[in-house]
């Protein structure tokens, strides 16, 4: 992992799955120094916007680097593995 990652979390305030992903997403970013976490809350029209352009409609979901895109709670272990590739 040469170069920073930044991962995309696309949340909702009434999504009851989200808080799960948004805590293995911060156990990672605690864990890979060059991984950057921001969360999207798509019921901002902005954020819900971004989601779109991705062809993303639920949530949570999340986009590795503008392309990689991972829908529901990742296991921290996949999320991990799937990083340490890039």
């Amino acid at each position: 992992m040469e170069e920073g990652i930044l991962i995309e979390l696309f949340t909702s305030p009434t999504c009851p799955y989200c808080p799960r992903a948004k805590e293995v997403a911060e156990r990672i970013v605690k864990r890979m120094p060059k991984v950057l976490l921001i969360e999207r809350d798509v019921s901002q029209p902005e954020n819900a916007e971004i989601a779109r352009s991705y062809g993303i409609q639920g949530v949570p979901a999340m986009v590795i680097n503008g392309r990689y895109k991972i829908l529901g709670v990742p296991r921290e272990e996949q999320l991990l593995h799937y990083l340490s590739t890039l």
